[in-house]
């Protein structure tokens, strides 16, 4: 009898997976690309998405482990924190500026997760 010895991760349907951080397989280990921005599932107000943005802004002036442009993509989050800290911040410039944070910071986890819950409060609060 040929046994299964599946080392990946399956999902299908409408399964999702969250984590934070994720190693699977025989031999698989995290290293770096560890953040300490944490963020509510949901954002529900404009204060917590700039609080957010400002965690994002330090954790990428600090040089977060596992990027090597994190100077350039502080940049970029310091532009969406400034846009979001208008009186009457535009939806369209937030939303691109937090596209290109998120092509930049997808390798980080928890980065990408803060990204994500800013973009989706973005959306919907604006």
């Amino acid at each position: 009898m040929k046994q299964n010895r599946n080392y990946g991760i399956q999902v299908s349907g409408s399964g999702q997976l969250h984590a934070s951080q994720l190693a699977v397989g025989k031999g698989a280990r995290l290293e770096g690309n560890t953040s300490n921005v944490t963020t509510p599932s949901t954002l529900k107000d404009l204060d917590e998405v700039r609080r957010v943005l400002g965690a994002i802004v330090e954790q990428l002036r600090a040089g977060a482990p596992g990027l090597d442009d994190a100077p350039a993509l502080a940049a970029v989050a310091e532009s969406a924190q400034r846009e979001a800290g208008k009186a009457k911040p535009s939806k369209a410039i937030l939303a691109g500026l937090l596209d290109a944070l998120m092509a930049g910071v997808a390798k980080v986890a928890a980065l990408a997760g803060a990204v994500e819950a800013v973009q989706h409060a973005v959306s919907t609060l604006l």
